[in-house]
C-alpha cells in the first residue's frame, strides 16, 4: 500500500512539474514574441508613426486656408462682386474714352496746317510749301504786330519764329515748325487778352521735359519750353488760368518768381522812384514781377 502510495505522488509530481514547464515555456514564448514585436515598433512602426503625424499636420496647414480662401470666394465672388466689377469696368472704360477724345480734339489743333480762303473752294489746306511759307510770314508779322498793338514789349528773338531766309522749307522741317507757330500764337493770344504780361523776355524751346516719362512714348509725346515775362503781380493767377485753358494742352511742370524794381500804370514803366515821385492817380502801383515757367505741351501719338 506504501508503495502504490508513493507511485502515484510521483507521478503527480511529474505531471505538475511537466505542466508548469510548459507554462514556462508558454510564457517565455510570448515573451520572446512580445519582445520582437516591441522592437518592430520601435525600429519601424513608431518613425511610420510620426511621420504620418507630421502629414496630417501638413494637411491641417494646407486645408485651413484653403478653407478661408473658399469662405472668401464664397463671400466675395458672388453674383453681385460679379455686376458691380462689370459696372465699375464699364465707367471706367467710358471715362477713359472721354479723357482720348479731350486729348484728341486737344492733339487736332496741334496737328493741323494752314488752310487759306479760296474763292471758289472756301477754306483749303496749304499742300505747297512755298505757299505755307508765305501764309506762316504773314501770320508771325501779324502776332508781331498784335504784341506792340498791346503794348508788350519783346526783344529780338525773344519769341523764336523760324526763319528759312531765301530757302522753301521741306514738308518734313515744316510739319515740326507748325506746331510750334500754334504753341507760340496761343501765348501771343494769351499775353493779348490783359493776362497783364508787360514784356516777353525769352521763350525757348528745350530738349526734354523735367517730368516727362518716356515710357509713355507710344501714347505721347512733349514739346518742352520755358516761358520768361515781365508780369504784373496780381495778374499771376489769371496767367496761369489762361495758360491751362488754352487750346493747346499745356502742362506747367514749374514757376519761378522773382521781385523785380519796376512798377506798372495804365501809361507806362518806371523805375520804383520815379512812380513815387510822380504818380498821383496810383497810390498803390502794381509791382512787376519776372516770371519763368517751364511748361510743355502734349504731343498725342493720333
Amino acid at each position: 500500500m506504501d508503495i502504490g502510495k508513493g507511485m502515484n505522488f510521483s507521478k503527480l509530481r511529474n505531471k505538475l512539474t511537466g505542466f508548469f514547464t510548459g507554462i514556462r515555456g508558454f510564457w517565455i514564448s510570448i515573451g520572446a514574441i512580445f519582445l520582437i514585436l516591441l522592437i518592430l515598433f520601435f525600429v519601424f512602426i513608431f518613425p511610420l508613426s510620426n511621420q504620418y503625424a507630421k502629414t496630417c499636420k501638413d494637411l491641417d496647414d494646407l486645408t485651413i486656408p484653403l478653407e478661408n480662401y473658399a469662405l472668401k470666394v464664397k463671400n466675395i465672388y458672388n453674383g453681385k462682386w460679379i455686376t458691380s466689377k462689370k459696372l465699375e469696368t464699364d465707367l471706367y472704360e467710358k471715362e477713359l474714352e472721354k479723357c482720348k477724345t479731350f486729348l484728341k480734339e486737344k492733339d487736332n489743333r496741334l496737328e493741323s496746317v494752314f488752310f487759306v480762303e479760296d474763292s471758289e473752294k472756301g477754306l483749303v489746306k496749304i499742300e505747297d510749301e512755298a505757299l505755307w511759307k508765305n501764309e506762316y510770314v504773314k501770320r508771325v508779322s501779324e502776332l508781331l504786330t498784335k504784341l506792340e498793338a498791346n503794348n508788350i514789349v519783346f526783344g529780338e528773338g525773344a519769341l523764336p519764329f523760324h526763319d528759312w531766309g531765301s530757302d522753301i522749307p521741306t514738308w518734313d522741317t515744316i510739319l515740326p515748325v507748325q506746331k510750334k507757330f500754334w504753341i507760340l500764337e496761343a501765348l501771343t493770344n494769351i499775353a493779348s487778352n490783359n493776362a497783364g504780361i508787360t514784356r516777353f523776355e525769352k521763350i525757348t524751346f528745350r530738349e526734354s521735359s523735367f517730368i516727362y516719362d518716356p515710357s509713355f512714348a507710344q501714347y505721347y509725346t512733349v514739346i518742352p519750353l520755358t516761358i520768361k515775362v515781365e508780369l504784373q503781380a496780381d495778374r499771376i493767377k489769371f496767367l496761369l488760368h489762361e495758360i491751362l485753358k488754352s487750346d493747346i494742352p499745356f502742362v506747367i511742370e514749374g514757376i519761378n518768381i522773382l521781385s523785380t524794381d519796376k512798377t506798372f500804370n495804365s501809361n507806362s514803366l518806371m523805375e520804383n522812384a520815379n512812380i513815387l515821385a510822380n504818380d498821383t492817380d496810383n497810390r498803390f502801383p502794381n509791382p512787376i514781377i519776372d516770371v519763368t515757367l517751364e511748361v510743355h505741351v502734349i504731343d498725342c501719338k493720333t
